[in-house]
């Protein structure tokens, strides 16, 4: 049974992890994906140039440095599979999960060697069932079958490589008389760190993961590199520069993240005392999982207004306390416990903290859950897997983690399965109840549609997208518009804040203005947009939809004049500039339409993704129009 070599455990693990999420390689793009992947122009890679790859690298919007590793793996997606099909793209973050689960085990290698004897014939067995639960634990699937997770995925596949080498250059270090060749393996980490934070932010707090292995595993050892080897007045003074400047670090950061509360339906107090509960609900889902527990979105969780507000927010924070102190009073009687918990709360920093993110994802456990999987394997005595009872146990464990990952992998083959089996474990979450009612109405089951958006409303009174979206279904399906629902949307356009979804929502109803069906809400649309531009004279978004909508009811000038503000506003927001052109085109003033066509052009450099071939597009149709035109006249 022990006699198991790492390459045979390697084999199964990557093979259960392929196969137990193969069933959603079916499922298609959802929601972030499409900002971030299948809308996005530069990612359309034709050719391997330099010039092309390095747009497509530098073509994202989330993050202070855009993500540039994970964007340039989907512009290579784009190219190799010949366009946007979402089996190619999940078919490789699942290969790269695969090579996570590798690198896993080389790790769980590595830390079980400093804590027990390197001759235990067990540390292989031991590392490869550490490997195989996280590999088949149901809490990775966003990070796998959520395409635009991959940069969660390839930001771990990094951090684990930097931690990696780092811990064969401190053994080298350890071991050897010369330095030379672990500063060579600790340059190889530096490079993999920057690697990892090239592909999501969160890799900054590897540092912190390496300084708690140092303390946790390398305490009886000499410091490294031997600059740490410094007289104690040098590393007093250091420390105290230290502590200063993280003390001013974190103000900054705690200023700069404020800002973005603004569009936000809680408070920066608020999220911090809500991540405290979301920190237990991750524990329990990792320790406990449960398939009604796992969620696209876990936007039901009632937001802490203060401790005792729901009252568990300071029985977390009493958990989270103690669990803390049983990690440093157990620090040096079990290390690797120690280091498992440590490693999850690190993990946590940024995104569950004062960030103005949303208030939960299980994606963010990606990296930490490694910590709670390790400390859990900490409990347990080597020699106790001996026993026949704790291999059948672990056996069991195993099952339950894949077949429930399974299981949500089939529910990811398909939007409308997807939506609807979301729906039934978390039928409190208002963004589920909404995608219900999208993947009906698609369906064709208009009952359930309308019941399900009318649940999102109800469950959330703050969102002014869900009263919208219900208002463009029953355009669509020429249902008479109830005037409370009329009158009610109106009071949530005045008085609600303008969400991401609210903006999408009043693009997907601007799309459809020009549609016989979407006429009865016209008077409407024009309505909501006023009372959102005397709120927000600055957005220029609003005002190209506005003048979308006048040009939908045919108030031409006025629909340029709205565009022309729009652009003003946001000099690099080209789409009014492009309305304009087709209404001079229509017009038959083409000078007019070349000079702004011109403009377009200049300002698409400008923009930090511009278009690629859709002005050439719209220049082809304004010497196609011209030659039609012309044609005319001849006759």
């Amino acid at each position: 049974m022990f006699a198991l070599t790492s390459k045979k455990i390697l084999i199964v693990a990557v093979f259960l992890c392929s196969l137990i999420y193969l069933p959603g390689i079916s499922g298609p793009f959802l929601f972030d994906d499409r900002s971030n992947i299948t809308n996005n122009s530069l990612l359309l890679v034709t050719r391997l140039d330099a010039h092309t790859l390095a747009d497509a690298a530098f073509s994202g919007q989330a993050g202070p440095f855009k993500r540039p590793l994970a964007m340039l793996s989907f512009g290579l997606n784009h190219y190799f599979s010949e366009g946007f099909k979402a089996p190619h793209f999940k078919l490789t973050n699942i290969f790269i999960h695969g090579l996570n689960s590798t690198l896993l085990l080389i790790l769980a290698l590595q830390l079980l060697n400093r804590t027990h004897s390197k001759n235990n014939q067990h540390l292989v067995f031991y590392a490869g069932l550490i490997t195989i639960l996280w590999s088949l634990h149901p809490i990775n699937l966003t990070s796998v079958l959520y395409i635009v997770q991959r940069m969660t995925a390839l930001s771990t596949l990094f951090s684990l490589c930097t931690i990696i080498l780092y811990i064969k250059a401190r053994n080298s270090s350890v071991n050897s008389k010369t330095t030379r060749g672990s500063y060579y393996i600790f340059s190889l980490s530096l490079l993999c760190l920057i690697f990892a934070i090239m592909s999501k932010e969160n890799a900054i707090l590897v540092p912190l993961l390496i300084l708690l292995i140092e303390q946790t595993l390398f305490s009886k050892e000499k410091p490294w590199p031997h600059i740490l080897q410094a007289p104690k007045q040098l590393k007093i003074t250091g420390f105290i520069t230290f502590a200063v400047l993280s003390l001013v670090f974190s103000i900054w950061l705690i200023d700069y993240a404020s800002v973005g509360y603004n569009n936000r339906p809680f408070t920066m107090l608020e999220r911090v005392l809500t991540e405290s509960r979301v920190i237990c609900f991750y524990i329990s889902l990792i320790l406990l999982p449960r398939i009604d527990g796992f969620a696209l979105f876990h936007d039901d969780i009632v937001i802490s207004t203060s401790l005792l507000s729901p009252w568990t927010t300071i029985t977390s924070f009493i958990f989270i306390l103690g669990l803390l102190i049983t990690t440093f009073y157990y620090r040096k009687k079990n290390p690797l416990f120690a280091l498992g918990i440590s490693w999850f709360f690190i993990g946590h920093i940024i995104e569950s903290t004062f960030f103005p993110l949303e208030i939960a994802h299980e994606h963010r456990n990606h990296l930490p859950s490694i910590g709670i999987i390790i400390a859990a394997f900490s409990l347990v005595p080597i020699r106790k897997l001996e026993s026949k009872k704790a291999i059948a146990a672990i056996i069991f464990i195993a099952f339950i983690l894949g077949l429930t990952t399974l299981l949500r992998a089939t529910q990811w083959s398909d939007y409308k399965t997807l939506a609807f089996y979301e729906a039934k474990h978390n039928s409190a979450s208002p963004a589920t109840q909404a995608m219900l009612s999208n993947a009906a109405h698609q369906a064709g089951a208009i009952e359930v549609a309308i019941t399900a958006i009318e649940n999102a409303i109800r469950l959330d009174p703050t969102e002014t997208a869900y009263a919208l979206q219900y208002q463009h279904m029953l355009a669509e399906i020429n249902h008479t518009i109830p005037i409370q629902l009329k009158n009610s949307t109106i009071e949530k356009v005045r008085f609600n804040r303008i969400s991401p979804s609210t903006l999408g929502s009043l693009i997907n109803i601007s799309h459809c203005l020009n549609k016989p069906h979407c006429r009865s809400i016209k008077k409407e649309y024009s309505q909501w947009l006023n009372i959102l531009i005397k709120n927000n004279p600055q957005n220029s978004r609003l005002h190209y939809l506005n003048g979308k909508g006048l040009l939908a009811s045919n108030h031409i000038q006025l629909a340029i004049n709205s565009f022309k503000k729009s652009h003003k506003l946001d000099n690099t927001f080209i789409e009014p500039l492009l309305e304009i052109i087709a209404i001079l085109v229509n017009h038959g003033q083409f000078h007019q339409a070349d000079k702004v066509f011109n403009l377009a052009k200049n300002r698409n450099q400008l923009r930090t993704i511009p278009f690629r071939n859709k002005l050439d597009k719209f220049k082809t149709v304004i010497e196609s129009a011209k030659k039609t035109r012309a044609s005319e006249k001849l006759d």
